[in-house]
Protein backbone atom coordinates (compact mmCIF):
# COMPACT_ATOMS: atom_id res chain seq x y z
CA UNK A 1 0.00 0.00 0.00
CA UNK A 2 1.36 3.60 -0.66
CA UNK A 3 2.25 5.93 1.61
CA UNK A 4 -0.63 8.01 0.51
CA UNK A 5 -2.93 6.04 0.78
CA UNK A 6 -1.91 4.33 4.51
CA UNK A 7 -1.73 8.34 5.72
CA UNK A 8 -5.14 8.69 4.11
CA UNK A 9 -6.27 5.72 6.04
CA UNK A 10 -4.62 6.79 9.17
CA UNK A 11 -6.36 10.18 8.95
CA UNK A 12 -9.76 9.45 8.68
CA UNK A 13 -8.98 6.29 11.63
CA UNK A 14 -8.04 9.59 13.79
CA UNK A 15 -10.38 11.99 12.40
CA UNK A 16 -13.18 9.21 12.91
CA UNK A 17 -12.00 9.44 16.70
CA UNK A 18 -12.24 12.72 17.10
CA UNK A 19 -15.07 12.74 14.91
CA UNK A 20 -16.77 10.15 17.74
CA UNK A 21 -15.62 12.27 20.64
CA UNK A 22 -16.75 15.88 18.71
CA UNK A 23 -20.15 14.28 17.74
CA UNK A 24 -20.73 13.25 21.21
CA UNK A 25 -19.42 16.74 22.77
CA UNK A 26 -21.85 18.32 20.32
CA UNK A 27 -24.49 16.92 21.24
CA UNK A 28 -23.89 17.06 24.78
CA UNK A 29 -23.04 21.36 24.11
CA UNK A 30 -26.01 21.27 21.92
CA UNK A 31 -28.32 20.04 25.07
CA UNK A 32 -25.99 22.63 27.55
CA UNK A 33 -26.88 25.11 25.37
CA UNK A 34 -30.83 24.79 24.61
CA UNK A 35 -31.13 24.73 28.33
CA UNK A 36 -28.88 27.72 29.38
CA UNK A 37 -30.99 29.77 26.67
CA UNK A 38 -34.48 28.56 27.71
CA UNK A 39 -33.84 28.74 31.60
CA UNK A 40 -31.69 32.35 31.56
CA UNK A 41 -34.00 34.04 28.37
CA UNK A 42 -33.06 36.39 26.23
CA UNK A 43 -31.41 39.17 27.88
CA UNK A 44 -29.24 36.78 29.95
CA UNK A 45 -28.31 34.22 28.15
CA UNK A 46 -26.78 37.81 25.89
CA UNK A 47 -25.11 38.65 29.01
CA UNK A 48 -23.60 35.40 29.28
CA UNK A 49 -22.20 35.28 25.60
CA UNK A 50 -20.62 38.74 26.33
CA UNK A 51 -18.38 37.62 29.26
CA UNK A 52 -17.53 34.60 27.99
CA UNK A 53 -16.89 36.42 24.25
CA UNK A 54 -14.53 38.88 26.84
CA UNK A 55 -12.59 36.37 28.77
CA UNK A 56 -12.27 34.74 25.33
CA UNK A 57 -10.98 37.40 23.19
CA UNK A 58 -8.11 37.45 26.19
CA UNK A 59 -7.11 34.01 25.51
CA UNK A 60 -6.91 34.53 22.39
CA UNK A 61 -4.99 37.70 22.29
CA UNK A 62 -2.85 36.69 24.50
CA UNK A 63 -2.46 32.64 23.52
CA UNK A 64 0.57 31.93 21.86
CA UNK A 65 -1.19 29.24 19.75
CA UNK A 66 1.70 26.89 20.79
CA UNK A 67 -0.24 23.52 19.42
CA UNK A 68 0.88 24.10 16.42
CA UNK A 69 4.15 24.89 16.57
CA UNK A 70 4.42 21.65 19.49
CA UNK A 71 2.73 19.46 16.99
CA UNK A 72 5.37 20.54 14.07
CA UNK A 73 8.79 20.76 15.82
CA UNK A 74 7.57 17.82 18.49
CA UNK A 75 6.88 15.21 15.37
CA UNK A 76 9.86 16.64 13.51
CA UNK A 77 12.16 15.89 16.40
CA UNK A 78 10.81 12.11 16.31
CA UNK A 79 11.10 11.48 13.09
CA UNK A 80 14.96 12.30 13.46
CA UNK A 81 14.98 10.27 16.16
CA UNK A 82 16.55 13.46 18.59
CA UNK A 83 14.70 12.27 21.92
CA UNK A 84 16.27 14.81 23.58
CA UNK A 85 15.47 18.06 21.85
CA UNK A 86 11.46 16.43 21.83
CA UNK A 87 11.63 16.48 25.73
CA UNK A 88 13.26 20.20 25.49
CA UNK A 89 10.50 21.64 22.97
CA UNK A 90 7.42 19.50 25.15
CA UNK A 91 9.05 21.77 28.22
CA UNK A 92 9.33 24.81 26.25
CA UNK A 93 5.75 24.39 25.08
CA UNK A 94 4.43 24.09 28.61
CA UNK A 95 6.27 27.35 29.64
CA UNK A 96 4.80 29.52 26.75
CA UNK A 97 1.23 28.10 27.41
CA UNK A 98 1.44 28.54 30.98
CA UNK A 99 2.80 31.66 30.79
CA UNK A 100 0.66 33.43 28.73
CA UNK A 101 -1.99 31.90 30.05
CA UNK A 102 -0.99 34.13 33.49
CA UNK A 103 -0.62 37.52 31.68
CA UNK A 104 -4.36 36.99 30.53
CA UNK A 105 -5.77 36.09 33.79
CA UNK A 106 -3.69 39.25 35.42
CA UNK A 107 -5.74 41.49 32.67
CA UNK A 108 -9.13 39.89 33.24
CA UNK A 109 -9.22 40.84 36.80
CA UNK A 110 -7.91 44.24 36.21
CA UNK A 111 -10.26 45.57 33.03
CA UNK A 112 -12.94 43.81 34.66
CA UNK A 113 -15.19 46.96 35.81
CA UNK A 114 -14.16 48.77 32.68
CA UNK A 115 -15.65 46.40 30.35
CA UNK A 116 -18.51 46.08 32.32
CA UNK A 117 -19.60 49.24 32.15
CA UNK A 118 -18.76 50.67 28.72
CA UNK A 119 -18.48 47.58 26.81
CA UNK A 120 -21.13 45.17 28.11
CA UNK A 121 -23.61 48.28 29.46
CA UNK A 122 -24.30 45.94 32.40
CA UNK A 123 -22.48 47.80 35.38
CA UNK A 124 -22.38 44.21 37.67
CA UNK A 125 -20.71 42.23 34.81
CA UNK A 126 -17.32 42.26 36.57
CA UNK A 127 -18.22 39.68 38.82
CA UNK A 128 -18.74 37.40 36.08
CA UNK A 129 -15.60 38.36 34.26
CA UNK A 130 -13.64 37.67 37.44
CA UNK A 131 -15.25 34.22 38.22
CA UNK A 132 -14.79 33.21 34.68
CA UNK A 133 -11.15 34.11 34.76
CA UNK A 134 -10.24 31.70 36.65
CA UNK A 135 -10.58 29.48 33.31
CA UNK A 136 -7.73 30.63 32.31
CA UNK A 137 -5.35 29.49 34.92
CA UNK A 138 -6.47 25.88 34.18
CA UNK A 139 -7.03 25.63 30.67
CA UNK A 140 -3.70 26.84 29.37
CA UNK A 141 -1.79 24.10 29.30
CA UNK A 142 -4.12 22.26 27.76
CA UNK A 143 -3.07 23.34 23.79
CA UNK A 144 -0.26 21.46 24.42
CA UNK A 145 -1.11 18.45 26.07
CA UNK A 146 -3.28 17.94 23.29
CA UNK A 147 -0.91 18.46 20.42
CA UNK A 148 1.71 15.86 22.00
CA UNK A 149 -1.41 13.12 22.29
CA UNK A 150 -2.06 14.32 18.41
CA UNK A 151 1.80 13.49 17.34
CA UNK A 152 1.52 10.03 19.69
CA UNK A 153 -1.89 9.04 17.66
CA UNK A 154 -3.59 9.19 20.30
CA UNK A 155 -6.65 10.52 19.31
CA UNK A 156 -9.17 8.00 20.88
CA UNK A 157 -7.33 9.30 24.31
CA UNK A 158 -8.38 13.27 22.96
CA UNK A 159 -11.80 11.50 21.92
CA UNK A 160 -12.53 10.91 25.33
CA UNK A 161 -11.37 13.71 27.30
CA UNK A 162 -13.31 15.89 25.42
CA UNK A 163 -16.73 13.64 25.55
CA UNK A 164 -16.41 13.25 29.44
CA UNK A 165 -15.50 16.92 29.95
CA UNK A 166 -18.83 17.93 27.97
CA UNK A 167 -20.73 15.78 29.67
CA UNK A 168 -19.76 16.41 32.85
CA UNK A 169 -20.27 20.37 32.67
CA UNK A 170 -23.49 19.55 31.02
CA UNK A 171 -24.26 17.34 34.44
CA UNK A 172 -23.01 20.34 36.37
CA UNK A 173 -24.29 23.50 35.19
CA UNK A 174 -27.76 21.81 34.34
CA UNK A 175 -27.68 20.83 38.25
CA UNK A 176 -26.96 24.96 39.08
CA UNK A 177 -29.81 26.55 37.07
CA UNK A 178 -32.15 23.97 38.46
CA UNK A 179 -31.02 25.11 42.12
CA UNK A 180 -31.38 28.40 41.09
CA UNK A 181 -27.36 30.03 40.47
CA UNK A 182 -28.49 31.61 37.38
CA UNK A 183 -25.32 32.82 35.32
CA UNK A 184 -22.96 32.24 38.03
CA UNK A 185 -23.85 28.62 38.71
CA UNK A 186 -23.12 28.28 34.33
CA UNK A 187 -19.83 29.73 34.86
CA UNK A 188 -18.92 27.74 38.40
CA UNK A 189 -19.81 24.31 35.88
CA UNK A 190 -17.64 26.00 33.11
CA UNK A 191 -14.58 26.25 35.78
CA UNK A 192 -15.17 23.08 37.35
CA UNK A 193 -15.43 21.04 34.09
CA UNK A 194 -12.25 22.64 32.78
CA UNK A 195 -10.52 21.92 35.70
CA UNK A 196 -11.78 18.07 35.18
CA UNK A 197 -10.67 18.07 31.88
CA UNK A 198 -7.40 19.46 32.50
CA UNK A 199 -6.41 16.71 35.31
CA UNK A 200 -7.26 13.92 32.94
CA UNK A 201 -5.61 15.12 30.16
CA UNK A 202 -1.83 15.63 32.04
CA UNK A 203 -2.61 12.09 33.57
CA UNK A 204 -2.71 10.43 29.71
CA UNK A 205 -0.13 12.67 28.49
CA UNK A 206 2.55 11.89 31.39
CA UNK A 207 1.64 8.18 30.59
CA UNK A 208 2.29 8.54 27.12
CA UNK A 209 5.63 10.04 27.08
CA UNK A 210 6.67 7.48 29.81
CA UNK A 211 5.56 4.85 27.23
CA UNK A 212 7.57 6.50 24.21
CA UNK A 213 10.75 6.95 26.81
CA UNK A 214 10.44 10.47 27.07
CA UNK A 215 11.00 10.74 30.81
CA UNK A 216 11.94 13.64 32.70
CA UNK A 217 10.82 15.82 30.02
CA UNK A 218 10.41 18.72 33.27
CA UNK A 219 13.82 18.40 33.44
CA UNK A 220 14.86 19.02 30.22
CA UNK A 221 16.88 21.71 29.31
CA UNK A 222 15.54 23.88 26.18
CA UNK A 223 18.95 25.38 25.66
CA UNK A 224 18.97 22.37 23.47
CA UNK A 225 17.27 23.46 20.95
CA UNK A 226 19.00 26.79 21.46
CA UNK A 227 20.14 26.69 17.54
CA UNK A 228 16.69 26.48 16.37
CA UNK A 229 15.05 29.26 18.81
CA UNK A 230 15.20 31.96 15.89
CA UNK A 231 13.16 28.76 13.32
CA UNK A 232 11.21 28.20 16.52
CA UNK A 233 10.23 32.00 17.21
CA UNK A 234 9.13 32.86 13.28
CA UNK A 235 6.85 29.91 13.58
CA UNK A 236 5.50 30.73 17.14
CA UNK A 237 5.26 34.56 16.12
CA UNK A 238 3.23 33.81 13.00
CA UNK A 239 1.01 31.56 14.64
CA UNK A 240 0.45 33.20 17.57
CA UNK A 241 -0.28 36.50 15.49
CA UNK A 242 -2.72 34.54 13.68
CA UNK A 243 -4.39 33.70 16.99
CA UNK A 244 -4.44 37.43 17.90
CA UNK A 245 -6.61 37.96 14.74
CA UNK A 246 -8.97 35.12 15.46
CA UNK A 247 -10.18 37.64 17.95
CA UNK A 248 -11.39 39.12 15.57
CA UNK A 249 -13.78 36.68 14.58
CA UNK A 250 -17.98 36.42 15.01
CA UNK A 251 -17.49 34.17 18.28
CA UNK A 252 -15.25 36.91 20.34
CA UNK A 253 -14.59 40.48 19.36
CA UNK A 254 -17.37 40.36 16.80
CA UNK A 255 -19.79 39.48 19.16
CA UNK A 256 -18.35 42.19 21.63
CA UNK A 257 -18.76 44.78 18.64
CA UNK A 258 -22.01 43.45 18.38
CA UNK A 259 -22.91 43.69 22.15
CA UNK A 260 -21.66 47.44 22.41
CA UNK A 261 -24.08 48.78 19.07
CA UNK A 262 -27.24 46.58 19.67
CA UNK A 263 -27.06 45.24 23.20
CA UNK A 264 -27.63 41.95 24.49
CA UNK A 265 -30.86 40.70 23.17
CA UNK A 266 -29.08 41.11 19.71
CA UNK A 267 -25.86 39.09 20.87
CA UNK A 268 -28.29 36.31 22.05
CA UNK A 269 -29.97 36.09 18.19
CA UNK A 270 -26.91 36.20 16.63
CA UNK A 271 -25.31 33.26 19.04
CA UNK A 272 -27.80 30.98 18.48
CA UNK A 273 -27.85 31.36 14.91
CA UNK A 274 -24.14 31.33 15.50
CA UNK A 275 -24.56 28.21 16.48
CA UNK A 276 -26.41 26.39 14.71
CA UNK A 277 -25.38 27.28 11.64
CA UNK A 278 -21.91 25.51 13.22
CA UNK A 279 -23.20 22.47 13.07
CA UNK A 280 -21.02 21.97 9.94
CA UNK A 281 -17.63 22.26 12.13
CA UNK A 282 -18.35 19.52 14.51
CA UNK A 283 -17.05 17.61 11.12
CA UNK A 284 -14.46 20.14 10.02
CA UNK A 285 -13.01 20.33 12.92
CA UNK A 286 -11.71 16.56 13.84
CA UNK A 287 -10.54 16.57 9.96
CA UNK A 288 -8.32 19.83 10.59
CA UNK A 289 -7.04 18.38 13.63
CA UNK A 290 -6.18 14.91 12.19
CA UNK A 291 -4.49 16.28 9.10
CA UNK A 292 -2.34 18.71 10.05
CA UNK A 293 0.42 15.78 11.47
CA UNK A 294 -0.40 13.54 8.03
CA UNK A 295 0.63 16.83 6.04
CA UNK A 296 3.78 17.32 8.20
CA UNK A 297 5.00 14.68 7.19
CA UNK A 298 4.55 14.18 4.15
CA UNK A 299 6.16 17.88 3.07
CA UNK A 300 8.76 16.41 5.58
CA UNK A 301 9.90 13.57 3.49
CA UNK A 302 9.04 15.50 -0.57
CA UNK A 303 6.04 13.88 -1.16
CA UNK A 304 4.13 16.69 -2.68
CA UNK A 305 1.71 14.46 -5.10
CA UNK A 306 0.26 12.58 -1.91
CA UNK A 307 0.10 15.92 -0.18
CA UNK A 308 -2.28 17.10 -2.89
CA UNK A 309 -3.96 13.92 -3.04
CA UNK A 310 -4.89 13.78 0.55
CA UNK A 311 -6.31 17.61 0.44
CA UNK A 312 -8.54 16.52 -2.38
CA UNK A 313 -9.74 13.59 -1.21
CA UNK A 314 -10.47 15.16 2.21
CA UNK A 315 -12.60 17.97 0.79
CA UNK A 316 -13.98 15.63 -1.64
CA UNK A 317 -15.54 13.33 1.56
CA UNK A 318 -15.98 16.75 3.11
CA UNK A 319 -18.40 18.24 0.43
CA UNK A 320 -20.78 15.12 0.49
CA UNK A 321 -21.31 15.70 4.08
CA UNK A 322 -21.85 19.61 4.92
CA UNK A 323 -23.70 20.59 1.67
CA UNK A 324 -27.01 18.50 2.76
CA UNK A 325 -26.77 19.78 5.88
CA UNK A 326 -26.01 23.44 4.79
CA UNK A 327 -29.51 23.14 2.69
CA UNK A 328 -31.33 21.70 5.33
CA UNK A 329 -30.33 24.49 8.07
CA UNK A 330 -31.45 26.86 5.37
CA UNK A 331 -34.82 25.28 4.49
CA UNK A 332 -36.11 24.41 7.67
CA UNK A 333 -34.79 27.19 10.01
CA UNK A 334 -37.51 28.85 11.87
CA UNK A 335 -38.91 25.37 12.57
CA UNK A 336 -35.18 24.74 14.36
CA UNK A 337 -35.26 27.41 16.41
CA UNK A 338 -39.04 27.61 17.91
CA UNK A 339 -38.51 23.81 18.39
CA UNK A 340 -35.29 23.47 20.27
CA UNK A 341 -34.84 27.23 21.49
CA UNK A 342 -38.62 29.38 21.80
CA UNK A 343 -40.45 31.14 19.84
CA UNK A 344 -38.98 34.27 21.69
CA UNK A 345 -35.29 33.61 19.05
CA UNK A 346 -37.49 33.07 16.57
CA UNK A 347 -35.86 36.75 14.84
CA UNK A 348 -32.78 34.16 14.53
CA UNK A 349 -34.07 32.81 11.57
CA UNK A 350 -32.55 34.86 9.06
CA UNK A 351 -29.76 35.47 10.18
CA UNK A 352 -29.22 31.41 11.03
CA UNK A 353 -29.55 31.14 6.72
CA UNK A 354 -27.30 33.61 6.12
CA UNK A 355 -24.48 32.21 8.57
CA UNK A 356 -25.28 28.76 7.25
CA UNK A 357 -24.19 29.55 3.69
CA UNK A 358 -21.12 31.55 5.09
CA UNK A 359 -19.63 28.38 7.16
CA UNK A 360 -20.48 25.97 4.07
CA UNK A 361 -18.07 28.57 1.68
CA UNK A 362 -15.29 29.06 4.49
CA UNK A 363 -15.38 25.24 5.26
CA UNK A 364 -14.30 24.01 1.53
CA UNK A 365 -10.85 25.61 2.25
CA UNK A 366 -10.86 23.99 5.75
CA UNK A 367 -7.59 22.50 4.88
CA UNK A 368 -5.19 26.13 4.46
CA UNK A 369 -3.75 26.75 7.69
CA UNK A 370 -2.66 22.94 7.96
CA UNK A 371 -1.52 22.82 4.46
CA UNK A 372 0.39 26.48 5.02
CA UNK A 373 1.76 25.28 8.03
CA UNK A 374 3.14 22.12 7.03
CA UNK A 375 4.73 23.70 3.73
CA UNK A 376 6.76 26.07 6.26
CA UNK A 377 4.68 29.18 5.04
CA UNK A 378 3.36 31.10 8.44
CA UNK A 379 3.77 33.90 6.58
CA UNK A 380 1.85 33.55 3.85
CA UNK A 381 -0.85 32.30 6.37
CA UNK A 382 -0.32 35.79 8.95
CA UNK A 383 -1.10 37.41 5.33
CA UNK A 384 -4.47 35.90 4.71
CA UNK A 385 -5.56 35.90 8.16
CA UNK A 386 -4.55 39.86 8.44
CA UNK A 387 -6.44 41.00 5.11
CA UNK A 388 -9.43 38.99 6.28
CA UNK A 389 -10.12 39.71 9.34
CA UNK A 390 -9.38 43.22 9.04
CA UNK A 391 -12.23 43.35 6.33
CA UNK A 392 -14.75 41.17 8.60
CA UNK A 393 -14.23 44.01 11.18
CA UNK A 394 -14.79 46.73 8.73
CA UNK A 395 -17.34 45.49 8.02
CA UNK A 396 -18.72 44.64 10.98
CA UNK A 397 -18.61 48.15 11.96
CA UNK A 398 -20.24 49.58 9.03
CA UNK A 399 -22.92 47.11 8.95
CA UNK A 400 -23.58 46.70 12.68
CA UNK A 401 -25.00 49.72 14.04
CA UNK A 402 -27.83 50.34 11.01
CA UNK A 403 -29.15 46.44 10.74
CA UNK A 404 -28.11 44.84 14.28
CA UNK A 405 -27.57 41.34 14.35
CA UNK A 406 -28.83 40.86 10.58
CA UNK A 407 -25.46 43.25 9.56
CA UNK A 408 -22.99 41.09 11.69
CA UNK A 409 -24.31 37.88 9.43
CA UNK A 410 -24.04 39.85 6.24
CA UNK A 411 -20.49 40.80 7.83
CA UNK A 412 -19.30 37.27 8.23
CA UNK A 413 -20.44 36.03 4.78
CA UNK A 414 -18.48 39.11 2.84
CA UNK A 415 -15.35 37.35 5.35
CA UNK A 416 -16.09 34.12 4.01
CA UNK A 417 -16.65 35.18 0.66
CA UNK A 418 -13.19 36.63 0.97
CA UNK A 419 -11.29 34.10 3.17
CA UNK A 420 -12.21 31.60 0.54
CA UNK A 421 -10.96 33.20 -2.87
CA UNK A 422 -7.55 34.30 -0.97
CA UNK A 423 -7.13 30.73 0.43
CA UNK A 424 -7.23 29.30 -3.09
CA UNK A 425 -4.60 31.99 -4.45
CA UNK A 426 -2.23 31.49 -1.65
CA UNK A 427 -2.28 27.82 -1.61
CA UNK A 428 -1.30 27.43 -5.47
CA UNK A 429 1.51 30.09 -4.53
CA UNK A 430 3.12 28.44 -1.99
CA UNK A 431 2.75 24.61 -3.81
CA UNK A 432 4.51 25.85 -6.51
CA UNK A 433 7.07 27.40 -4.66
CA UNK A 434 7.34 24.06 -2.91
CA UNK A 435 7.72 22.10 -5.95
CA UNK A 436 10.29 24.65 -7.14
CA UNK A 437 12.28 24.56 -3.70
CA UNK A 438 12.35 20.69 -3.98
CA UNK A 439 13.82 20.43 -7.56
CA UNK A 440 16.64 22.77 -6.52
CA UNK A 441 17.29 20.49 -3.56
Amino acid sequence: MSDSKTSQKKLFKNASWLFGGKSASGIFTAIQTIVIARMLGVSDYGLLTLVVAYISVLNMFFDLKVWETATKYIGTYLEKGEPDKTRSMIKLSYILDIGSGIVAFIIAIVSAKLISTYVIHSPDAYILIWIFSISLFIDTANSTSDAILRVFDRFKSIAFINSFQKLFRLLVVVGLLFAGFGIKGVLYGFILASFIGFAIRMWIVVKTLDENGLKGWLGADIGLIRDEWKGIAWFLGNTSFIATLKTGNDRYLGVMILGYFAGKDAVAYYKIASTVASLANKVVDPLYEAIYPELVKFTSSNAIKDFKKMIKSTTKSLVLIIVPLTIILIVFAELIIKLVFGSEYLPATNALRILAIAVLIVRFTFWINPALLAMGRPGLRTILGSISTVFYLVLMLVLVPPYSYMGAAFAFLGYAVLRSSLAFKFFNDALRDEKAEIKEA
